[in-house]
């Protein structure tokens, strides 16, 4: 675990800007490097609690994987820039969305920037889908959460 330089973390902001059009993001939180390029965010105050403890393992909730300069946000990185993604958001009816909880490829007409575009049902974000070259979006649910 090691927290982002502000050098990094500008590079996600602009990153975040120029796939999602998000403007404002994860401000009131530190956003912490795991392993496999993951982030995750957490408080100053938790990050705080977390030092003067021993045999800490893992530290905030896990937000975004970025991989070759693609993002890929979680449903709970997702769910924390609600009403900031306003880019490469794809609105699903309930039939799509239980195939994305099952995470079975969806096919779609429009074309998207970037690799990964979020899912919307509603109100609620559901997490980033990889979009293929032929118009299938493959959404990245783990298996632990996906719905038999």
């Amino acid at each position: 675990m090691k927290l982002l330089s502000p050098r990094e973390r500008r590079f996600l902001e602009n990153r975040l800007r120029s796939l999602y059009g998000v403007e404002a993001c994860f401000n009131a939180l530190i956003l912490i490097k795991c392993g496999r390029r993951r982030i995750r965010a957490a408080t100053k105050e938790t990050m705080e609690l977390a030092s003067r403890l021993r045999g800490v393992q893992q530290l905030g909730l896990y937000v975004m994987k970025i991989s070759d300069g693609d993002i890929s946000l979680s449903v709970e990185g997702s769910q924390l820039l609600d009403g900031e993604i306003k880019d490469n958001v794809i609105e699903l009816d309930e039939e799509q969305v239980e195939k994305w909880m099952k995470a079975i490829p969806i096919k779609t007409e429009k074309t998207y920037r970037g690799r990964y575009v979020v899912g919307k049902f509603n109100h609620l974000y559901l997490g980033s889908a990889r979009v293929s070259r032929n118009g299938l979006l493959y959404p990245q649910i783990p298996k632990w959460r996906r719905i038999p």
